[in-house]
């Protein structure tokens, strides 16, 4: 669980967030919806313990924390297995044969089979993002960040992307945070909405979507997105 109560952060002396609050429950996904610059990546910086609120409360039970950003940030020197076992080794539990167990199933389960040994100049850039959010979901999370994964890529790409997620999602449920300025990526994705506007950021709405992921045809999608255009342009 993740509890934000009232939260608000400055910086050079300028209002970023003001009075933000939600509840995060365990394996639920929130979603995170405003343009650039209204503190989305501020809020995710507080929810990992990287910096402090001015004001409000943080509650969390979370002792492990992943982070998936916009730029998949694989080790340039390592290969896509190497770049996996790698987060693997701060659990002291874990013998070399076992992290690079888990490292090749990874690779198999995000469609790389046949790739471990490719460094990250090798790869397409939608195999190293694939890379990137295979890295954050091995070391078992208890809380998922994820900065815009998606942004800047082709619409195929990013539907095969979107895709794997949830896929890794039903086979791992976990709690997320996935911050976005794309309302599509809100309606496919989340359970839950928050929407940020204003200067500084705000929560003007919440929307919950109640209609499970793999039920969530295109009328639903399309409906759904309007909503959270609408509520964006008020």
């Amino acid at each position: 669980m993740l509890i934000f109560e009232n939260v608000k952060k400055s910086f050079n002396n300028r209002l970023i967030i003001d009075g933000i609050s939600f509840k995060i429950e365990d394996n639920h996904i929130l979603a995170i919806l405003g343009p650039s610059g209204i503190g989305k990546t501020t809020i995710l910086r507080i929810a990992a313990g990287a910096i402090m609120p001015d004001a409000g409360k943080i509650e969390s039970d979370r002792q492990k924390v992943g982070f998936i950003f916009q730029e998949h940030r694989l080790i340039p020197w390592r290969t896509a297995l190497a770049n996996i076992t790698f987060v693997l080794k701060s659990d002291k539990r874990l013998a070399p044969k076992e992290r690079m167990q888990i490292g090749m199933a990874m690779l198999e389960r995000l469609g790389l089979k046949g790739f471990e040994h490719y460094y990250p100049a090798q790869l397409s850039g939608g195999m190293r993002q694939r890379v990137s959010i295979g890295r954050a979901f091995a070391i078992k999370p208890d809380l998922l960040l994820m900065d815009e994964p998606f942004t800047g890529l082709d619409l195929e790409l990013k539907a095969s992307l979107q895709e794997m997620l949830i896929e890794l999602l039903e086979w791992r449920p976990i709690t997320m945070i996935y911050v976005t300025h794309d309302p599509r990526d809100a309606v496919l994705i989340a359970d839950e909405t928050i929407i940020l506007t204003g200067n500084p950021g705000k929560i003007a709405d919440r929307i919950e979507f109640h209609c499970p992921r793999r039920e969530r045809d295109q009328k639903y999608v399309h409906e759904n997105t309007m909503k959270l255009v609408e509520q964006l342009s008020k």
